[in-house]
């Protein structure tokens, strides 16, 4: 019902149905962050993320399951633990598994391009 009221309140409806597989998606998404790329608002940073050896890939939160750090709950979630309801990252679990192979990830560092949010404020808050 929350959800709906929301929805509402945004003046959303649901009348398209899209995937972050198709080509439209893809260009839409390159464009934005083409835009914002070319504007200097990105920056570049090493960060710390779980790799599956017997995947070959790292893993996105939602493919990692172990032990919450916090309330010890045995099967929290890469990003979140359903024991405690805290937040959490997939790197802080203890004894972390795939759920693809069921294999313990390592740790390794990889490079990431985030939005620098303090940079483009002013002009989000003026596009409000």
């Amino acid at each position: 019902m929350i959800h709906k009221q929301v929805y509402e309140w945004f003046d959303c409806d649901f009348d398209t149905f899209g995937r972050t597989s198709t080509p439209k998606h893809t260009e839409i998404t390159q464009d934005i962050f083409k835009n914002i790329s070319d504007r200097n608002f990105t920056f570049e940073k090493e960060i710390e993320q779980l790799y599956c050896a017997k995947c070959d890939r790292f893993l996105a939160d939602r493919y990692v399951r172990g032990e919450c750090p916090l309330c010890h709950y045995d099967d929290a979630k890469g990003d979140q633990c359903d024991g405690c309801g805290k937040l959490i990252n997939a790197t802080e679990l203890i004894n972390p598994k795939c759920t693809t192979c069921n294999c313990t990830p390592e740790v390794r560092k990889t490079n990431h391009i985030f939005i620098d949010l303090p940079k483009i404020q002013p002009e989000l808050e003026k596009w409000i």
